[in-house]
């Protein structure tokens, strides 16, 4: 930790303040706000080197010890006062007091040692309600023994800390757990410290184990296909069979700009197999759609392969575009896709209700009479009653008899919810990353950024910019959830 102090300037005062280099533009502008009352959303913060941002790196502004820095805007009509407490000093705190989350913020993993591909899929299946639901009301058997049981005994406990919103956690009984039941995850270099893994491996695998556990989440997670295959050596009819998969896969090759291209280019491929009528093997093909979709909508950036010349997996650094809202209704099947377009027609319409309510709540302005705090609990207060009111409207829009508790999605529209990247050109290395989407955030424009036990908040831009292109952060899962439901 890097601290400073500056010299805050607003409306003739000055106001010393510590600065942490290693810590975000929104920590510096709560601190503005501690001191002079102005909230961060109407501070103007004037630096040398750009505008700072809520997710800004502080050490790219350079700052000096004491340094002036005006900030503009307007401060609340009342000012919060400190609280007439007794001092309480770091050494005097127990562990649990010492690892307390002021800012209610997720929270963080602590990396044990090449482990950010694991943080980053923990991350990501905690934004999964009724996983953490199952997980919750699950009553673990002293009795019962084997390597799967025991992952799930030890996420249960992680995600219960999780919940309690502590700064940092080390997620060691789970590592332990999860070498034990899959030990690719054990791998060490001739050095003798462990590999980095691929996180898209570590993330089916734990999905796996769970929906064995918990097989009712099953739909919630599948995907069902038709598949139609044809001899193209010969007059044979096509024959036609059902599949069921976890998630869809993209391939990305030079054709590749945008997510629905590699999609629909996944949904059909050529196999060579033998064929019983000319006593060889023959080209197929194959086709896939969609019969029905899932709750929660899992997607593959298959951006690794493996180079012959270096032995090594390598990525493909092209850059694809993906969508906040995803439409699928390409893929689906002639046999559903006229009764999901209509569900996605009557989505749409609340969409646009919601969305007109959803600007009104915006621009409503809280009482200046009242105090922070206050103003603070109505909003959330008024929120909760807003979200309540959309999901009626939804519920009223979905198809008559559609059951949620089906985990089936009655329509063909997505939102992205979480985001798993990886920053480097090789799968052997680099570093892994979680993004999932604030869900208190009405307009979707905040996200957490989960860098280990280093959590930050992100913007809609920065979620933009993980389509790749570069040895950057690039989207290698993407997990979506059905527009309308809970």
């Amino acid at each position: 930790m890097t601290v400073i102090k500056v010299n805050v300037r607003n409306a003739g005062k000055s106001y010393p303040i510590d600065v942490d280099l290693e810590s975000p533009g929104l920590e510096f502008k709560r601190k503005i706000y501690e001191a002079t009352n102005i909230p961060p959303e109407r501070q103007k913060v004037l630096l040398r080197g750009g505008k700072l941002k809520d997710d800004s790196d502080m050490k790219t502004f350079n700052l000096k010890p004491n340094q002036p820095i005006m900030v503009l805007g307007t401060p609340l009509s009342q000012k919060l006062e400190k609280p007439k407490e007794k001092i309480h000093f770091i050494e005097d705190l127990s562990e649990g007091e010492r690892n307390f989350n002021p800012n209610d913020a997720p929270s963080g993993l602590v990396n044990l040692g090449n482990t950010c591909y694991l943080n980053s899929s923990l991350q990501t299946l905690y934004d999964i309600k009724e996983l953490r639901d199952e997980l919750k009301i699950m009553q673990p058997n002293s009795l019962e023994i084997g390597t799967q049981k025991a992952l799930v005994v030890n996420m249960k406990e992680l995600f219960e800390k999780m919940n309690d919103k502590k700064q940092k956690i080390t997620p060691l009984n789970f590592l332990t757990s999860m070498r034990l039941t899959f030990p690719q995850f054990s791998e060490k270099s001739e050095q003798g410290f462990y590999k980095q893994q691929d996180a898209e491996e570590a993330y089916s695998e734990i999905l796996s184990v769970i929906l064995n556990r918990f097989p009712k989440l099953r739909s919630y997670f599948e995907i069902g296909m038709k598949t139609t295959t044809k001899c193209l050596e010969t007059h044979e009819d096509a024959t036609t069979g059902i599949e069921q998969a976890m998630k869809l896969s993209c391939h990305i090759n030079i054709h590749t700009n945008f997510l629905m291209d590699g999609l629909k280019s996944d949904m059909e491929e050529t196999i060579e197999k033998s064929n019983e009528q000319l006593g060889k093997n023959c080209k197929y093909q194959i086709k896939r759609s969609i019969t029905s979709l899932p709750k929660y909508l899992t997607i593959h950036f298959v951006r690794f392969f493996w180079k012959r010349e270096t032995k090594k997996k390598s990525k493909i650094l092209r850059k694809v575009q993906f969508p906040f809202q995803l439409d699928v209704t390409d893929l689906l099947d002639e046999s559903v896709k006229e009764e999901m377009i209509k569900a996605r027609g009557s989505i749409y319409k609340v969409e646009k209700e919601n969305d007109e309510e959803r600007v009104t709540f915006k621009k409503s302005k809280p009482s200046d009479t009242m105090t922070t705090r206050d103003q603070y609990t109505k909003q959330r207060e008024e929120l909760a009653k807003l979200k309540k009111k959309w999901l009626d409207n939804y519920n009223k829009a979905l198809p008559e008899g559609f059951s949620q508790d089906s985990g089936k999605n009655p329509s063909p529209l997505y939102e992205l919810s979480a985001i798993i990247a990886h920053q480097g050109s090789s799968a052997d290395s680099g570093h892994y990353q979680a993004f999932v989407k604030d869900p208190e955030d009405v307009d979707g424009e905040r996200w957490y950024k989960f860098n280990d036990d280093k959590v930050t908040v992100v913007n809609k831009e920065k979620i933009q910019s993980l389509a790749g292109g570069s040895e950057g952060d690039s989207a290698l899962i993407l997990l979506y959830r059905a527009v309308g439901l809970p």
